[in-house]
């Protein structure tokens, strides 16, 4: 009979351990995922939520896009505005080329009400998003004489002229933040097939807008 109590007390103390166990394990594991998720962006985290619901939320990047989307494709502005959506946001891009005259970063005028539909489109989710405008150019050097001392300028004063339009629709400028790279980022190569130089050129003097 003694034998019998001292074995069981043994088992009964062993289901304690594996229950602390157990429960030391899922604890840790609660952690990581709080760290883990603490490094996403929100990018990330809606990309996240869409792939487990299956379905996007009322107000998400994913609902910006399909937006602008019907709204480019009815204006027949494909060839002025592009979209795409990456893992720094969704990202609208201006063609400059288009838009402002080479060398200048005056926005043509009858563009101007084309912009400020398409940036009118954003003014409803500045309380949840932030805008980074990003003045991009090609690699012509600037001309000797320009205002501009160099591609970093002319680039930087584009992305302001459409800051300065974004604001003219309510956008907050805390909302808002200007980034300049100049000729030094170019686009994927893949995007470059069957244009010529000058099409390639016009493709890299852009301005987005990226939404994160």
């Amino acid at each position: 009979m003694d034998k019998y109590r001292i074995r069981r007390s043994k088992k009964t103390d062993e289901i304690w351990l594996l229950s602390y166990a157990d429960m030391i394990t899922n604890l840790l594991i609660f952690f990581i995922a709080i760290l883990s998720m603490s490094d996403l962006s929100r990018v990330k985290m809606e990309a996240i939520q869409e792939r487990l619901s299956g379905h996007s939320a009322p107000v998400s990047l994913s609902r910006i896009q399909e937006e602008l989307d019907q709204y480019i494709k009815e204006k027949g502005l494909s060839d002025v505005v592009s979209l795409e959506r990456t893992d720094r946001g969704l990202e609208i891009s201006l063609n400059s080329g288009v838009v402002f005259p080479v060398g200048s970063e005056r926005i043509e005028e009858h563009w101007i009400p084309v912009l400020d539909a398409v940036l009118g489109k954003l003014q409803a989710y500045a309380q949840k998003y932030e805008f980074a405008i990003e003045g991009h150019t090609d690699n012509t050097p600037i001309r000797q004489g320009s205002r501009f001392a160099s591609n970093w300028e002319l680039a930087s004063a584009r992305a302001q002229q459409v800051r300065l339009r974004m604001e003219g629709q309510s956008i907050p400028g805390d909302r808002l933040r200007v980034e300049s790279y100049g000729d030094t980022r170019k686009l994927p190569r893949a995007q470059m097939e069957k244009l010529t130089q000058e099409e390639s050129k016009n493709r890299h003097r852009r301005v987005v807008i990226r939404v994160f």
